[in-house]
């Protein structure tokens, strides 16, 4: 197993090509990926270096993740390791878990032997309450005012560059100080900060203050969802009110049009019934002269 420096920036830099099973290569080449910070080496994903001098590529013995880069579907994958062993990068074979204070390499908490309490430190910060710092296995239990590792890796993908900080004090309550290197309390949210570690939620936002972490489900109080229930109890209401003084209004504004009209044909009805009456009048006038 190789171990690497961390506080490290990962950069592009060159890297011979791959070889395939059964060609020449050497351990001194073992990297990390400068764009991903992926384990790299001669070799290609599916094998790793058996020496450092007169090496060979040889096939995987084992992995770490449930679909393994490199491999197809018609290509048989190595297996994953049992509880108490864990896979190398370099997919060597599965080993036994790593004492405290033994090398580890980089990011790979799960290399390290869980503390006797892991069940009080563990969280989403370590691996079962151990942590892997500096390549080197601890545990993540330091609390308040003690001394703490803190381990800073930059990655640099093209002009961006992402900055990990990670440290052994006992997470959410507790980060590492980068100034006294001490564990502090984290901070609650709405209260300004630096980087994630620094908050309880372990999500600095971008205006600098800590905020719940992307997909965090939202509270809602008591009181909001009475005023939520009454706002639309309020509105519904409003709109059956409103709609019935409109229908209301269109009724009465049509019973006035009906009752005109009607009012128009009983006055022209009586007009006519007038002027048959004058008409027949006249008719005896002048019969009766005649």
């Amino acid at each position: 197993m190789h171990s690497y420096p961390s506080s490290v920036v990962f950069a592009s830099a060159p890297s011979s090509l791959a070889v395939s099973i059964g060609d020449a290569c050497s351990t001194d080449h073992d990297r990390l990926d400068a764009r991903t910070g992926k384990f790299s080496s001669d070799c290609d994903s599916t094998a790793f270096c058996s020496g450092s001098t007169n090496a060979t590529c040889q096939p995987r013995a084992c992995r770490r993740d449930e679909f393994l880069f490199g491999f197809g579907n018609a290509t048989a994958m190595p297996p994953l390791c049992k509880a108490g062993t864990y896979c190398p990068d370099e997919g060597s074979g599965c080993t036994a878990l790593v004492a405290v204070g033994q090398p580890c390499q980089v990011d790979r908490d799960e290399q390290c032997a869980p503390p006797p309490n892991w069940q009080e430190v563990a969280s989403n910060w370590n691996n079962n309450g151990s942590i892997c710092l500096k390549s080197a296995c601890m545990y993540a239990n330091m609390t308040l005012g003690q001394p703490c590792v803190l381990d800073v890796a930059t990655y640099v993908y093209g002009s961006n560059n992402n900055t990990i900080a990670r440290h052994n004090c006992q997470t959410p309550q507790f980060y590492c100080h980068s100034g006294f290197e001490v564990c502090v309390p984290t901070k609650a949210v709405s209260i300004p900060c630096d980087s994630n570690e620094e908050c309880q939620s372990t999500t600095c936002g971008p205006r600098g203050v800590c905020v719940d972490p992307p997909g965090t489900p939202a509270h809602v109080q008591a009181w909001q969802l009475v005023v939520t229930g009454m706002s639309v109890i309020a509105a519904m209401v409003a709109v059956v009110v409103m709609l019935t003084l409109f229908h209301k209004r269109q009724r009465l504004k049509r019973y006035r049009e009906i009752r005109e009209y009607y009012d128009e044909q009983v006055e022209l009805r009586r007009s006519l019934a007038a002027l048959h009456a004058a008409a027949a009048d006249r008719c005896d006038e002048k019969d009766l002269y005649d």
